[in-house]
């Protein structure tokens, strides 16, 4: 096997700067337990993050670390990016384990990182050869059986190794990287580089190619001494490029690239070897994304009491309740001689307690805006009555009345039955189909309990 084109990458100047600085983090080695702690996991950190951002996980730079640091999963996102993340971070720790017996990497290995970083199983969105839209099952630790081309930015087909070549060409690299690694005159970055660049030219597996080409080029590096290499979601455009010249036989500027990102890991070593700060914008992004989560959990209110909110909150929500209370309760209405359901507004006006109350059969009909005046928001209380007269029993008569009040406080609106709080929602926020169940219970309990107390049994 020809190595000449390795040998002769593996004598640029950068990577003996690369060297260079190596050695002298070396020599200030050992390091205090908790520096090198701080700056793995920044990197380990960043890796995670950046490497799942590349291929289109939603989670931020802050929410991947309160998942990863605090088991907090982020509110609204996929189920898959947190296991993306999870499965990620679990083979970092397994290429850690590799890393510490000093052995080589095999094709079981790659299969074995393989499932971890994609956890289980799952249907992802595929074309037929022919381009018709069907979806593909994306198995664990197993050699692809369709082909994975993908189209490009420009509309051209990026073809990579068919499932049949798969195999051989697998086997074609492994022997290649033993070579490599046996070869004293041939730098670990430019073997980690042009690992990661053959790697992804065969794209073996159905999904997680990219992500475990950048674990397998770390894992090479590391088990040379070296830090892991960050690739920023920032800069995947001009990664894809340099991994894009490669394929056209043009391979030294990625290696430079990877040196540089190198260069940077360990200048990172440098500057907490000495004491100085290692945080970097990002991290200062990290440290509000985990405030906004610890907010997450306090309701944020979007606007106070007024007059606009009133009307929204009571045609939004008020009007559609009462509907379905009185239509719940309207079974009841054979048992008495009379039924009155009202919506009865209490308000100050000129300091005088003034009610104006309409049926609820009509609500949808109010037009509230002149009731409700700026100088009376503070005051409104809004009561939903259903007024159950003269039980048509001629022994036992009594009258049964349910009522909802729902009052108005600065932030928020609540629903009270029987002076206990039902419901309790910030002004923006909307009565869910819960909410009114929750609320026409409590009116079914109330009349329940009513007419327990009130009907008589009939040995009495």
């Amino acid at each position: 096997m020809n190595l000449k084109l390795e040998t002769e990458f593996s004598t640029a100047n950068i990577l003996g700067e690369v060297d260079a600085l190596k050695k002298q983090i070396d020599e200030m080695r050992p390091l205090p337990e908790d520096v090198e702690g701080k700056v793995m996991q920044k990197l380990r950190l960043d890796w995670n993050y950046h490497s799942n951002a590349i291929e289109g996980n939603r989670l931020s730079y802050g929410e991947t670390v309160a998942f990863l640091m605090e088991g907090i999963t982020a509110k609204g996102k996929p189920l898959k990016d947190h296991l993306d993340i999870r499965g990620h971070n679990e083979a970092i720790n397994f290429l850690l384990s590799i890393v510490k017996d000093s052995r080589p990497i095999s094709e079981a290995d790659i299969r074995n990182l393989h499932t971890m970083i994609l956890v289980e199983p799952y249907d992802t969105k595929a074309k037929t050869a022919e381009g018709i839209s069907t979806t593909k099952r994306i198995t664990l630790g197993e050699y692809k059986t369709s082909a994975n081309h993908v189209k490009t930015a420009t509309g051209e087909i990026h073809y990579y190794a068919t499932p049949e070549e798969t195999p051989a060409k697998m086997q074609e690299l492994m022997d290649w990287y033993h070579k490599l690694i046996t070869n004293k005159a041939i730098h670990p970055v430019v073997t980690a580089a042009l690992f990661h660049h053959q790697f992804v030219s065969i794209h073996p597996f159905d999904d997680g190619n990219g992500r475990l080409s950048r674990i397998l080029m770390n894992l090479i590096l590391m088990q040379n001494g070296f830090p892991p290499v960050v690739i920023k979601m920032d800069d995947r455009q001009n990664y894809y490029a340099l991994l894009n010249r490669a394929d056209n036989n043009d391979k030294w500027p990625f290696i430079e690239y990877i040196a540089e990102r190198l260069q940077t890991s360990l200048e990172l070593y440098l500057k907490a070897a000495i004491g100085d700060d290692i945080n970097e914008d990002e991290d200062i992004d990290k440290e509000i994304q985990l405030l906004k989560m610890q907010l997450n959990g306090v309701a944020v209110a979007k606007e106070k009491m007024s007059k606009t909110a009133i009307n929204r909150v009571f045609f939004e929500n008020i009007v559609s309740l009462s509907l379905k209370i009185e239509e719940k309760l309207s079974v009841f209405k054979e048992y008495f001689f009379t039924n009155e359901n009202r919506v009865i507004f209490i308000y100050k006006e000129n300091q005088v307690q003034c009610t104006d109350n309409y049926p609820v059969t009509n609500v949808r009909l109010y037009n509230i805006k002149n009731l409700i005046k700026r100088d009376t928001v503070k005051d409104l209380q809004i009561n939903l009555t259903f007024v159950f007269q003269e039980f048509k029993d001629p022994g036992n008569k009594f009258n049964l009345v349910i009522k909802i009040k729902v009052v108005f406080e600065e932030f928020y609106y609540k629903l009270i039955s029987n002076d206990k709080t039902i419901i309790s929602k910030l002004y923006h926020e909307n009565l869910s189909f819960s909410d009114q169940t929750k609320i026409i219970k409590y009116a079914i309990e109330d009349f329940k309990n009513q007419l327990n107390l009130n009907q008589k049994s009939p040995k009495s």
